[in-house]
């Protein structure tokens, strides 16, 4: 049973207040206007009292151009990068906001048009003969943003990242993460197609991003959703790589006729230390197309969901629509969860914590009927000396099971051979993940994500034949709603069910409590209880009784990711060097039954084990940027984690609209003057 409270800067929750859709979406539009920098900074003017604890900088990546020129781009998220830091020491605040200004944004912005295809929508004006066969998209660096190793990388997961200042935030360039990644489009044909193809692209005069002064394939994409791991300090990444047998003499002519392109995709986990480099690494291959967003970390797993997709390469190769618009939604096809174990690093003490919790997990899996006698999740026996997993289906070993098939013994000797298992779930499309955790009592993985019913339409969502995005009729897209997966260790079988039914997005928990069993999930909801609108409230999820907490201040003001401090540093991502050089610097409710649930209530209460012990899992604020369509002022509201629903401690208007931003990050280090 699911039920929710909702508080509002002018009291109680009338019905009006979520009913008039069609004012709230013009509303909502008038916050994609293009962005006005303030490189220099300024002060804020506080509104009621930040507390004396806080000391840190919050930064925020998102689109900032939505026109160049009379051109409107045909989806936001084709906008430029735009970085906002609101640095806070002594309850005071100081803001600076500056674009990402990478190669396409100076030519872009200088010459007032659109001049690269991008990743959701938006061509380059002159039709298919314009566009057709450049892959090389424009890097918006516009997701999100990460600071780690003393460097601010701007995030965009079709892209490498991009350096900056994190006090300044002027662009440094691309940074390839100490050799980690691969420069150039993330495509790889072949040696031999590849060197064809950039020849192909420069006689036919494409303008691709530029790599040692030409176009390049063969690059690597990496992901906007790093995830810190509270056990060992480091933060997780993984980059990815779309690898299709195509030679453009060869199968040119086929391709014009239809042929279907064999791919899969390469996905490399690695993990960075607080200097950022480099200490372990797994590469996974999928067969096919891999729509990969977010994943989920736990002390020994790092977790994916394949959603039902495919990639039909030829429009987008051919110019007739965008790479997101190529990604094509398979009915009754199932998702498939992939379970792959971390690599452990050998003399260090975090990893040898993990090794042990991962044996404990191998003793409860034979417990429930693993008669091999062999240790079936320890990775040592289970991933390969190169700590390389093969990725193939289960005729090569891979563990693929679904509620329907219980075959343990099967199970643990396909695991055995693989180092990863593969547990087909029911159709669905997971967009982002909350949070993750194994839980002894039931030997199941858990997962909390976000998830659609099914792959949101992009071509739908951008502009075509003079309609704006801003029209887009959301009641045609599926619905963001928080969802849980428990997934057995022993035969793969599953459940799962929706927590929810009111649209949420952005979830996230404790840092603390990362990949541990977590009371409460945080993040952005709608006001209608069931429809699909933009998010407008800040929002609390209790797992344990189904509850759900709001502050909202008005249907004309829409809210961005929730961002959780904790009240000690400590709790959160670790200092590195350059940080701590800078640190040393330094009402009424309303009830709302139609948010029950569509199954059970879950059961996932109780405290969290491990390194969370002792740490009150609300103890911190929440801050999120508010945006007042009716004002046209955006402002930074500060909350009480553990309450709610009684509104901001701290409102920091900001000089000039920023919109609605896409992801950003809190740093316990003051970056201000």
């Amino acid at each position: 049973m699911s039920s929710v409270t909702c508080t509002t800067s002018t009291g109680v929750l009338p019905h009006c207040f979520w009913s008039r859709v069609t004012e709230q979406l013009r509303d909502w539009a008038t916050g994609h206007i293009n962005h006005k920098e303030h490189v220099d900074g300024y002060w804020i003017a506080v509104q009621g009292t930040i507390p004396p604890e806080i000391t840190g900088t919050y930064y925020r990546n998102g689109p900032g151009t939505y026109k160049l020129g009379s051109q409107e781009l045909a989806h936001p998220f084709d906008g430029h990068g735009f970085i906002i830091s609101i640095a806070i020491k002594n309850g005071k605040a100081y803001a600076r906001a500056r674009f990402v200004e990478t190669p396409e944004y100076k030519s872009e912005v200088s010459q007032q048009k659109i001049l690269f295809r991008g990743s959701f929508g938006t061509q380059r004006p002159g039709g298919p003969r314009r566009n057709a066969f450049d892959i090389f998209m424009k890097n918006a660096a516009n997701t999100s943003i990460v600071l780690w190793g003393g460097r601010l990388l701007a995030l965009f997961e079709a892209a490498q990242p991009i350096a900056m200042d994190p006090t300044t935030l002027q662009t440094l360039g691309p940074d390839l993460l100490g050799g980690t990644v691969k420069p150039g489009a993330s495509f790889h044909f072949g040696k031999v197609a590849n060197r064809l193809s950039e020849g192909l692209f420069r006689a036919l005069r494409i303008q691709g991003r530029k790599h040692g002064g030409e176009s390049k394939l063969g690059g690597e994409a990496v992901t906007a959703h790093p995830r810190y791991d509270p056990d060992t300090g480091r933060l997780v990444f993984f980059k990815f790589q779309i690898r299709l047998s195509f030679n453009p003499l060869k199968d040119g002519p086929a391709l014009l006729s239809g042929k279907k392109l064999p791919l899969k995709t390469v996905i490399t986990f690695f993990e960075l230390d607080k200097d950022g480099n480099e200490v372990c690494r797994l590469e996974h291959q999928i067969p096919g197309y891999t729509f990969l967003h977010d994943f989920a970390l736990t002390p020994t797993h790092y977790i994916i969901v394949q959603n039902p997709v495919k990639l039909d390469p030829a429009p987008f190769l051919l110019g007739k629509v965008s790479a997101a618009a190529s990604v094509k939604w398979i009915d009754h096809k199932a998702a498939e969860v992939h379970l792959l174990s971390r690599p452990i690093v050998e003399a260090d003490a975090a990893s040898q914590q993990c090794q042990a919790l991962q044996q404990q997990q191998s003793a409860a899996l034979r417990s429930d009927g693993d008669s091999t006698g062999q240790d079936a999740h320890d990775p040592c026996v289970s991933t390969p000396r190169n700590g390389v997993s093969d990725g193939n289906d289960s005729s090569d070993g891979a563990f693929r099971r679904s509620s329907k098939q219980h075959s343990q013994q099967a199970a643990s000797r396909l695991f055995q051979q693989s180092g990863h298992r593969i547990c087909e779930v029911e159709p669905g499309f997971v967009f982002h993940q909350g949070n993750s955790y194994y839980d002894s009592d039931t030997n199941c993985m858990v997962i909390i994500c976000v998830r659609y019913d099914e792959f949101p339409d992009f071509s739908a969502q951008a502009a075509v034949q003079g309609r704006s995005y801003v029209e887009v009729d959301m009641a045609k897209q599926p619905v963001a709603q928080l969802w849980r997966y428990d997934i057995n260790m022993a035969d793969g079988s599953h459940q799962q069910q929706c927590l929810c039914r009111r649209a949420f997005e952005f979830p996230s928990v404790h840092p603390a409590y990362a990949g541990r069993k977590a009371r409460y999930i945080y993040g952005g909801a709608a006001l209608h209880p069931t429809q699909n609108l933009p998010v407008q409230s800040v929002a609390r999820y209790d797992l344990q009784t189904g509850h759900m907490e709001l502050w909202a201040k008005g249907s004309h003001y829409f809210m961005g990711e929730p961002q959780f401090i904790p009240r000690n540093k400590s709790d959160g991502p670790g200092l590195n060097p350059l940080e701590q050089r800078h640190t040393s610097d330094v009402g009424s409710h309303v009830h709302d039954s139609a948010d029950q649930a569509s199954s059970t209530s879950s059961s996932s209460a109780g405290s969290c084990d491990g390194i969370a012990t002792g740490i009150q899992e609300d103890d911190g604020w929440i801050l999120s940027v508010g945006f007042d369509a009716q004002l046209q002022r955006s402002e930074l509201v500060l909350l009480d984690a553990a309450d709610i629903e009684a509104g901001p401690i701290a409102v920091l208007p900001l000089a000039s609209p920023v919109g609605y931003g896409i992801h950003g990050t809190w740093v316990p280090a003051y970056y201000g003057p």
